[in-house]
């Protein structure tokens, strides 16, 4: 019998099967068929696993009821999953906890997470439980639907959410994709230029939204269909300094020639300690490597070595090389 009510229920789950048929003496309890002996419409099996803890109980493992829980995280929760569901980015943001959400301005978080919950095809979002400090959500689709869960984070009777989800991941890349209008819209909505270098085939109309003229767009255009790849680098770093601007230098490629051409513009300037700045001009603080890459280039066009001593070559075979490699540059 055991075995039998297993294949039926596997049957039921797997959507292709014939219609459940629950023989005698056993019940329908929602979708499982059990045994239900004293007819209180709870299985036999799932009473068997009840702990009693005075009025209240723990049904096998996975509710948490008594005085024990806080009731402030299933608010949170219901409030979080109200909130998402009526697409209210704005108020959503503001749920999560503060490393998280200052990472957007209002504007952004709206644009960011209205388009990734269309691209996914969220239709509607509901609360499904809490356990413990973890929220459960249920995701509907057209044809689907999926449990995501949550930590929440309690301070002094205040909830907020850490990311989750594509929270985690919620970034001008992920909701954009390939799509060159939409890395145009957010450049102007978050105010950051950069993001119109993704804007493959519009550059020069979204620079032109910074006040760039149409120039340096058009001459970042013409670099970018040559075919030969050094040439290509070359040509970005030469409109680089021409214009004493690293926008160029975003598209030349692979880090040794997109931060190479940094270090030129930084020679230009006369200024090594530009590198860092301009390594981090996306919003990222870059790596060590990268930093290694522009000041590499800022010696060879200026010879001057002092500067090698500012790549961090400490436990980095790797960047070790690339110092006295740097030095070198010296002897040409």
């Amino acid at each position: 019998m055991r075995i039998f009510l297993i294949v039926m229920v596997m049957i039921f789950l797997s959507g292709c099967g014939p219609e459940i048929v629950c023989p005698s003496p056993n019940s329908m309890i929602g979708e499982t068929c059990c045994l239900d002996s004293d007819d209180d419409g709870l299985c036999d099996t799932w009473e068997e696993n009840e702990v009693d803890v005075g009025d209240d109980s723990v049904v096998g493992d996975d509710s948490v009821v008594g005085d024990d829980v806080n009731p402030g995280f299933e608010l949170f929760a219901n409030t979080f999953a109200e909130t998402w569901d009526r697409n209210s980015y704005n108020a959503l943001r503001n749920l999560f906890v503060d490393d998280y959400r200052m990472r957007f301005s209002p504007a952004e978080f709206n644009f960011l997470a209205r388009l990734v919950d269309s691209n996914l095809g969220i239709l509607s979002v509901q609360f499904d439980s809490v356990d413990e400090d973890t929220a459960f959500y249920e995701l509907f689709f057209s044809d689907s639907s999926i449990i995501v869960e949550a930590d929440i984070d309690e301070d002094d009777g205040v909830f907020r959410h850490d990311a989750f989800h594509f929270f985690s991941n919620l970034t001008a890349d992920f909701a954009c994709v390939n799509d060159s209008s939409c890395f145009m819209k957010y450049a102007d909505i978050s105010g950051n230029k950069h993001y119109c270098d993704k804007a493959i085939g519009i550059e020069s109309e979204c620079f032109a939204k910074f006040g760039f003229d149409d120039s340096l767009g058009g001459r970042i255009g013409d670099c970018v269909k040559i075919s030969d790849y050094y040439g290509k680098a070359d040509c970005l770093t030469d409109v680089a300094v021409s214009e004493n601007d690293i926008e160029p230098c975003w598209r030349a490629g692979y880090d040794r020639q997109v931060f190479g051409c940094m270090g030129e513009v930084a020679a230009a300037r006369n200024d090594v300690d530009s590198c860092k700045g301009f390594i981090a001009a996306k919003g990222y603080p870059g790596n060590r490597q990268q930093h290694a890459f522009c000041v590499t280039g800022y010696v060879r066009k200026t010879s001057d070595t002092s500067a090698c001593a500012l790549i961090d070559r400490r436990d980095d075979v790797v960047l070790g090389a690339m110092q006295e490699g740097c030095y070198w540059l010296e002897f040409p």
